[in-house]
Protein backbone atom coordinates (compact mmCIF):
# COMPACT_ATOMS: atom_id res chain seq x y z
CA UNK A 1 0.00 0.00 0.00
CA UNK A 2 1.24 3.55 -0.85
CA UNK A 3 1.07 5.90 2.03
CA UNK A 4 0.10 9.46 1.16
CA UNK A 5 2.01 12.47 2.57
CA UNK A 6 0.81 15.59 3.37
CA UNK A 7 3.25 18.43 4.56
CA UNK A 8 3.07 21.64 6.82
CA UNK A 9 5.60 24.31 6.02
CA UNK A 10 7.72 24.42 3.02
CA UNK A 11 10.77 26.29 4.55
CA UNK A 12 14.98 25.54 5.03
CA UNK A 13 14.56 21.91 5.71
CA UNK A 14 11.97 20.79 3.11
CA UNK A 15 14.43 19.25 0.45
CA UNK A 16 15.34 16.87 2.70
CA UNK A 17 12.35 15.66 3.34
CA UNK A 18 11.26 15.70 -0.66
CA UNK A 19 14.41 13.83 -1.15
CA UNK A 20 13.30 10.90 0.89
CA UNK A 21 9.68 10.79 -0.65
CA UNK A 22 11.20 10.85 -3.97
CA UNK A 23 13.55 7.51 -2.97
CA UNK A 24 10.60 5.70 -1.79
CA UNK A 25 8.15 6.13 -4.14
CA UNK A 26 7.02 3.03 -4.43
CA UNK A 27 6.37 2.89 -0.90
CA UNK A 28 4.60 6.99 -0.15
CA UNK A 29 3.56 9.23 -2.26
CA UNK A 30 3.22 13.29 -1.58
CA UNK A 31 -0.47 14.56 -2.29
CA UNK A 32 -0.47 18.32 -1.12
CA UNK A 33 1.69 21.36 0.85
CA UNK A 34 0.64 23.92 3.17
CA UNK A 35 2.45 27.11 4.17
CA UNK A 36 1.45 30.55 5.19
CA UNK A 37 3.55 32.17 3.02
CA UNK A 38 1.73 32.63 -0.61
CA UNK A 39 4.04 32.81 -3.00
CA UNK A 40 6.43 30.11 -1.62
CA UNK A 41 3.50 28.19 -1.35
CA UNK A 42 2.62 28.81 -5.12
CA UNK A 43 5.83 27.89 -5.91
CA UNK A 44 6.60 24.46 -3.99
CA UNK A 45 3.21 23.16 -5.42
CA UNK A 46 3.94 24.32 -8.79
CA UNK A 47 7.01 22.84 -8.78
CA UNK A 48 6.01 19.69 -7.21
CA UNK A 49 2.71 19.39 -9.00
CA UNK A 50 0.54 18.72 -6.23
CA UNK A 51 -2.13 21.12 -4.26
CA UNK A 52 -1.02 23.73 -2.41
CA UNK A 53 -2.93 24.59 0.47
CA UNK A 54 -2.79 27.94 3.03
CA UNK A 55 -5.01 26.36 5.64
CA UNK A 56 -3.55 23.04 6.33
CA UNK A 57 -6.68 21.68 8.13
CA UNK A 58 -8.60 22.05 5.08
CA UNK A 59 -5.42 20.44 3.03
CA UNK A 60 -5.82 17.13 5.00
CA UNK A 61 -9.28 17.21 4.86
CA UNK A 62 -9.64 17.34 1.18
CA UNK A 63 -6.36 15.04 0.12
CA UNK A 64 -6.60 12.47 3.10
CA UNK A 65 -3.23 11.35 3.81
CA UNK A 66 -2.18 8.60 6.12
CA UNK A 67 0.79 10.88 7.31
CA UNK A 68 1.06 14.43 8.15
CA UNK A 69 4.64 15.85 7.89
CA UNK A 70 4.96 18.99 10.29
CA UNK A 71 7.96 21.54 9.26
CA UNK A 72 6.79 24.98 10.89
CA UNK A 73 8.71 26.97 13.52
CA UNK A 74 8.79 25.07 16.78
CA UNK A 75 6.92 27.29 19.02
CA UNK A 76 3.96 25.64 16.07
CA UNK A 77 4.85 22.35 16.21
CA UNK A 78 2.69 21.36 19.44
CA UNK A 79 -0.92 22.86 17.49
CA UNK A 80 0.11 21.79 14.29
CA UNK A 81 0.56 18.05 15.71
CA UNK A 82 -2.70 18.27 17.63
CA UNK A 83 -4.72 19.70 14.73
CA UNK A 84 -3.30 16.31 12.39
CA UNK A 85 -3.96 14.33 15.71
CA UNK A 86 -7.69 15.01 16.07
CA UNK A 87 -8.10 14.71 12.12
CA UNK A 88 -6.65 11.19 12.82
CA UNK A 89 -3.61 11.18 11.14
CA UNK A 90 -0.34 9.47 12.05
CA UNK A 91 2.30 12.50 12.23
CA UNK A 92 6.21 13.14 11.55
CA UNK A 93 7.35 16.17 12.91
CA UNK A 94 10.95 17.65 12.51
CA UNK A 95 12.57 18.48 15.82
CA UNK A 96 11.70 19.27 18.83
CA UNK A 97 8.39 17.81 19.31
CA UNK A 98 6.97 21.11 21.16
CA UNK A 99 8.67 23.75 23.22
CA UNK A 100 6.18 22.78 26.60
CA UNK A 101 6.27 20.50 28.68
CA UNK A 102 2.39 20.78 29.28
CA UNK A 103 1.75 20.74 25.40
CA UNK A 104 3.55 17.36 25.17
CA UNK A 105 1.86 15.70 27.41
CA UNK A 106 -1.48 16.92 25.40
CA UNK A 107 -0.24 15.23 22.32
CA UNK A 108 0.67 12.30 24.31
CA UNK A 109 -2.68 11.83 25.53
CA UNK A 110 -4.26 12.89 22.16
CA UNK A 111 -2.56 10.66 20.51
CA UNK A 112 -3.57 7.62 22.68
CA UNK A 113 -7.16 8.48 22.66
CA UNK A 114 -6.96 8.71 18.70
CA UNK A 115 -4.93 5.68 18.59
CA UNK A 116 -2.68 7.47 16.41
CA UNK A 117 1.24 8.32 16.52
CA UNK A 118 3.67 10.83 16.52
CA UNK A 119 7.31 10.19 15.42
CA UNK A 120 9.80 13.09 15.63
CA UNK A 121 12.91 13.34 13.14
CA UNK A 122 16.09 12.90 15.04
CA UNK A 123 17.74 11.47 11.68
CA UNK A 124 21.44 11.23 12.89
CA UNK A 125 20.96 8.36 15.18
CA UNK A 126 20.84 6.66 11.49
CA UNK A 127 24.13 7.25 11.03
CA UNK A 128 26.54 4.88 9.97
CA UNK A 129 29.28 5.71 13.43
CA UNK A 130 26.26 6.12 15.91
CA UNK A 131 24.51 2.97 14.88
CA UNK A 132 27.61 0.95 15.27
CA UNK A 133 28.55 3.04 18.99
CA UNK A 134 25.20 2.43 20.29
CA UNK A 135 25.16 -0.74 19.48
CA UNK A 136 28.70 -1.97 21.01
CA UNK A 137 27.36 0.33 23.98
CA UNK A 138 24.29 -2.29 24.29
CA UNK A 139 26.58 -5.35 23.84
CA UNK A 140 28.85 -3.71 26.66
CA UNK A 141 31.99 -3.92 24.62
CA UNK A 142 32.71 -0.10 26.57
CA UNK A 143 32.01 -1.93 29.97
CA UNK A 144 30.10 1.19 32.03
CA UNK A 145 30.03 4.42 30.47
CA UNK A 146 31.03 6.46 33.26
CA UNK A 147 31.50 10.03 31.42
CA UNK A 148 30.57 11.71 27.85
CA UNK A 149 31.29 15.03 25.97
CA UNK A 150 29.27 16.77 23.67
CA UNK A 151 30.34 19.49 21.28
CA UNK A 152 28.51 21.82 18.80
CA UNK A 153 30.52 24.30 17.23
CA UNK A 154 28.24 25.77 14.02
CA UNK A 155 27.73 28.50 12.55
CA UNK A 156 24.16 30.03 12.07
CA UNK A 157 25.01 33.79 10.97
CA UNK A 158 22.78 36.70 10.80
CA UNK A 159 21.36 36.26 7.28
CA UNK A 160 19.82 32.85 8.92
CA UNK A 161 17.93 34.21 11.71
CA UNK A 162 17.13 37.26 9.03
CA UNK A 163 15.68 35.01 6.81
CA UNK A 164 12.62 34.06 8.70
CA UNK A 165 11.53 36.13 11.78
CA UNK A 166 10.71 33.47 14.17
CA UNK A 167 13.98 32.16 14.36
CA UNK A 168 15.80 33.02 17.92
CA UNK A 169 12.68 33.79 19.56
CA UNK A 170 11.41 32.49 22.55
CA UNK A 171 8.08 32.04 21.26
CA UNK A 172 8.52 29.92 18.39
CA UNK A 173 12.45 29.01 18.19
CA UNK A 174 14.80 29.16 21.42
CA UNK A 175 18.39 29.27 21.01
CA UNK A 176 20.99 26.60 20.09
CA UNK A 177 19.72 24.61 23.03
CA UNK A 178 16.37 24.10 22.19
CA UNK A 179 17.44 23.95 18.40
CA UNK A 180 20.51 22.79 16.56
CA UNK A 181 21.81 20.93 19.52
CA UNK A 182 18.44 19.08 20.73
CA UNK A 183 19.66 16.25 18.24
CA UNK A 184 22.74 16.01 20.88
CA UNK A 185 21.00 16.15 23.45
CA UNK A 186 18.10 13.66 22.38
CA UNK A 187 21.68 11.18 21.43
CA UNK A 188 23.04 11.80 24.96
CA UNK A 189 20.14 10.60 26.88
CA UNK A 190 20.12 7.33 24.52
CA UNK A 191 23.25 6.51 25.33
CA UNK A 192 23.83 7.76 28.74
CA UNK A 193 19.56 7.73 30.29
CA UNK A 194 17.67 10.20 31.89
CA UNK A 195 20.32 13.09 33.64
CA UNK A 196 19.77 13.10 37.57
CA UNK A 197 20.23 16.90 37.31
CA UNK A 198 21.83 19.50 35.00
CA UNK A 199 23.38 23.06 35.65
CA UNK A 200 23.95 25.79 32.71
CA UNK A 201 25.04 28.55 31.68
CA UNK A 202 24.27 30.50 28.45
CA UNK A 203 25.52 33.69 26.48
CA UNK A 204 24.78 35.65 23.11
CA UNK A 205 28.26 36.40 21.95
CA UNK A 206 27.06 37.12 17.68
CA UNK A 207 23.23 36.44 16.90
CA UNK A 208 21.00 39.80 17.50
CA UNK A 209 18.62 37.44 18.28
CA UNK A 210 16.42 36.88 21.85
CA UNK A 211 17.88 33.41 23.11
CA UNK A 212 21.14 32.15 22.96
CA UNK A 213 23.98 31.17 20.60
CA UNK A 214 26.45 29.39 23.03
CA UNK A 215 26.02 27.29 25.98
CA UNK A 216 27.57 24.79 28.60
CA UNK A 217 25.85 22.49 30.33
CA UNK A 218 26.87 20.40 33.31
CA UNK A 219 24.88 16.96 33.11
CA UNK A 220 25.08 14.28 36.75
CA UNK A 221 24.09 10.41 36.09
CA UNK A 222 23.05 8.17 38.40
CA UNK A 223 25.31 6.01 39.31
CA UNK A 224 28.01 8.71 39.52
CA UNK A 225 28.30 9.22 36.01
CA UNK A 226 28.46 12.68 34.42
CA UNK A 227 28.73 14.68 31.03
CA UNK A 228 29.50 18.17 29.50
CA UNK A 229 28.28 19.92 26.63
CA UNK A 230 29.51 22.71 24.86
CA UNK A 231 26.85 24.25 21.99
CA UNK A 232 27.38 26.93 19.87
CA UNK A 233 25.89 28.60 16.63
CA UNK A 234 28.58 31.56 16.97
CA UNK A 235 31.43 29.41 15.23
CA UNK A 236 33.02 30.67 12.05
CA UNK A 237 33.63 31.25 9.28
CA UNK A 238 32.06 27.94 8.91
CA UNK A 239 30.30 24.68 10.51
CA UNK A 240 33.46 22.75 12.68
CA UNK A 241 32.11 19.97 14.77
CA UNK A 242 29.21 18.23 15.67
CA UNK A 243 30.52 15.82 17.95
CA UNK A 244 29.97 13.09 20.55
CA UNK A 245 32.47 11.25 22.97
CA UNK A 246 32.21 8.43 25.45
CA UNK A 247 34.49 7.29 28.38
CA UNK A 248 33.94 3.59 29.43
CA UNK A 249 35.62 1.24 31.74
CA UNK A 250 36.79 -0.89 28.87
CA UNK A 251 37.09 1.75 26.23
CA UNK A 252 36.46 5.03 24.60
CA UNK A 253 35.09 6.16 21.34
CA UNK A 254 34.88 10.01 19.48
CA UNK A 255 31.92 10.67 16.87
CA UNK A 256 33.26 13.73 15.28
CA UNK A 257 32.84 15.26 11.80
CA UNK A 258 30.46 18.59 11.18
CA UNK A 259 27.96 16.40 11.62
CA UNK A 260 28.31 13.06 13.64
CA UNK A 261 29.30 11.48 10.46
CA UNK A 262 32.64 10.01 11.04
CA UNK A 263 34.48 8.13 14.03
CA UNK A 264 37.68 10.22 15.55
CA UNK A 265 38.72 7.42 17.12
CA UNK A 266 37.62 3.95 18.55
CA UNK A 267 39.41 2.61 21.75
CA UNK A 268 38.65 -1.08 22.06
CA UNK A 269 40.82 -4.05 22.43
CA UNK A 270 39.98 -4.86 18.52
CA UNK A 271 40.50 -2.29 16.04
CA UNK A 272 38.00 -1.43 13.70
CA UNK A 273 38.43 0.35 9.83
CA UNK A 274 37.58 3.86 10.89
CA UNK A 275 36.44 4.65 7.47
CA UNK A 276 34.15 1.90 6.71
CA UNK A 277 31.71 4.10 9.06
CA UNK A 278 32.67 7.28 7.70
CA UNK A 279 29.88 9.92 5.52
CA UNK A 280 30.45 12.90 3.86
CA UNK A 281 27.22 14.99 4.04
CA UNK A 282 27.03 18.22 2.48
CA UNK A 283 25.40 19.73 5.57
CA UNK A 284 24.44 18.97 8.76
CA UNK A 285 21.17 17.81 7.98
CA UNK A 286 23.21 14.42 7.09
CA UNK A 287 21.74 11.57 5.46
CA UNK A 288 19.20 10.20 8.31
CA UNK A 289 16.13 11.20 6.82
CA UNK A 290 15.37 8.28 4.03
CA UNK A 291 16.60 5.79 7.00
CA UNK A 292 13.84 7.47 9.47
CA UNK A 293 11.16 7.48 7.13
CA UNK A 294 11.97 3.96 6.45
CA UNK A 295 11.90 3.08 10.03
CA UNK A 296 8.30 4.93 10.37
CA UNK A 297 6.61 2.88 7.80
CA UNK A 298 8.36 -0.36 9.17
CA UNK A 299 7.14 0.40 12.59
CA UNK A 300 3.17 1.58 11.60
CA UNK A 301 2.82 -1.48 9.12
CA UNK A 302 4.44 -3.93 11.88
CA UNK A 303 2.67 -1.96 15.15
CA UNK A 304 6.08 -1.91 17.14
CA UNK A 305 7.11 1.10 19.26
CA UNK A 306 9.59 3.25 17.88
CA UNK A 307 12.22 5.25 19.90
CA UNK A 308 11.37 8.34 18.11
CA UNK A 309 7.66 8.78 19.54
CA UNK A 310 5.98 10.94 21.43
CA UNK A 311 6.66 9.06 24.79
CA UNK A 312 10.14 9.14 24.23
CA UNK A 313 10.36 12.56 22.97
CA UNK A 314 8.75 14.34 26.01
CA UNK A 315 11.88 13.20 27.57
CA UNK A 316 14.15 15.65 25.70
CA UNK A 317 11.56 18.49 25.54
CA UNK A 318 11.89 18.34 29.47
CA UNK A 319 15.45 18.24 29.26
CA UNK A 320 15.56 21.41 27.10
CA UNK A 321 13.24 23.05 30.11
CA UNK A 322 15.50 21.83 32.98
CA UNK A 323 18.65 23.79 31.06
CA UNK A 324 17.03 26.73 31.04
CA UNK A 325 15.21 26.73 33.87
CA UNK A 326 18.99 26.55 35.14
CA UNK A 327 19.98 28.87 33.42
CA UNK A 328 17.02 31.64 34.02
CA UNK A 329 17.98 30.49 38.00
CA UNK A 330 21.60 30.03 38.19
CA UNK A 331 21.01 26.71 39.74
CA UNK A 332 21.51 23.02 39.65
CA UNK A 333 18.18 22.22 38.41
CA UNK A 334 16.66 18.31 39.06
CA UNK A 335 14.54 16.76 36.62
CA UNK A 336 12.53 14.81 39.05
CA UNK A 337 10.81 17.91 39.36
CA UNK A 338 10.14 18.38 35.78
CA UNK A 339 10.70 21.84 36.25
CA UNK A 340 9.53 24.31 32.80
CA UNK A 341 11.24 27.01 31.77
CA UNK A 342 9.67 30.54 32.11
CA UNK A 343 11.19 31.67 28.51
CA UNK A 344 9.49 28.31 26.96
CA UNK A 345 5.94 28.56 28.80
CA UNK A 346 4.68 25.93 31.30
Amino acid sequence: MIRKIFIIGCGRILKKHLDSITLLKKKIKLVGVSDTKSKRLNSVSKKLKVEGFSDYKKGIIKTNPNLVVILTPSGNHAKNIMDALNLKKNVIVEKPMCLRISDGKKIINLAKKNKKRVFVVMQNKFNLPVLKLRKDINKSKFGNIFHSSVIVRWRRDQKYYNNDSWRGTWKLDGGVISNQASHHLDLLRSIMGDPVSVFAKSSNHLAKIQCEDTALIIFKFNKNRTAIMEATTAMRPKNIEGSISVLGTKGSAKIGGFALNKFEYYNLNKNINLLKYQTNPKNVYGFGHIKFYTHVLESLISEKKSEFEAENAIKTVELINAIYKSIETNKEIYLKNKIASKRLGI
